[in-house]
């Protein structure tokens, strides 16, 4: 280990290889793969409120991060991500609860504002130990942030789901 590793942590994660994704209009896919948590019962009040729209939880099986959908990184922050899907939905990728605390530590950013992405794409890579370690719950929300701008969204996501399974189907 040189110099540079020890004093910023090590080698940066290499960035994951594109998930195939076959999408279809409207739909809005699992970011992680793992458990899904209904929004009533997602462990931060502002997220299972719905106060920022419709939202499910996934509690992830590793630290790897993808866009559920096509479209334009609108934030690319290390515990949260905007998109702006080609079909006009707007969606917001949290990782973790109060995980802004950590200041990106354990975090590592694949793509950065304006970049365009399609859905399966690497957003981020993040160490699930350093998250617990920090005290925090690690599930990783999707919200769609413009649900009132739609005809209709449905919340479809439930159960075990690999990355690409479909969440949310939007009107």
């Amino acid at each position: 280990m040189g110099l540079f590793d020890k004093l910023f942590g090590g080698k940066k994660p290499a960035k994951p290889e594109k998930v195939t994704v076959e999408t279809e209009k409207g739909a809005v896919y699992a970011p992680v793969a793992g458990k899904v948590e209904p929004m009533a019962s997602l462990p931060d009040p502002v997220f299972s409120s719905g106060a920022m729209g419709p939202c499910l939880g996934v509690w992830p099986s590793d630290g790897n991060v993808y866009a559920p959908v096509s479209g334009t990184v609108t934030a690319a922050m290390p515990h949260a991500f905007g998109l702006l899907g080609d079909d006009g939905v707007e969606v917001l990728i949290h990782v973790g609860v109060d995980t802004v605390e950590m200041k990106g530590d354990g975090f590592t950013v694949h793509v950065k504002k304006d970049d365009h992405v399609d859905a399966g794409e690497a957003l981020l890579t993040f160490d699930r130990h350093k998250v617990a370690k920090a005290g925090h719950p690690d599930v990783v929300m999707t919200i769609i942030t413009n649900a009132d701008d739609l005809a209709s969204v449905e919340a479809v996501g439930a159960g075990e789901v690999a990355v690409g399974a479909k969440l949310f189907q939007t009107a």
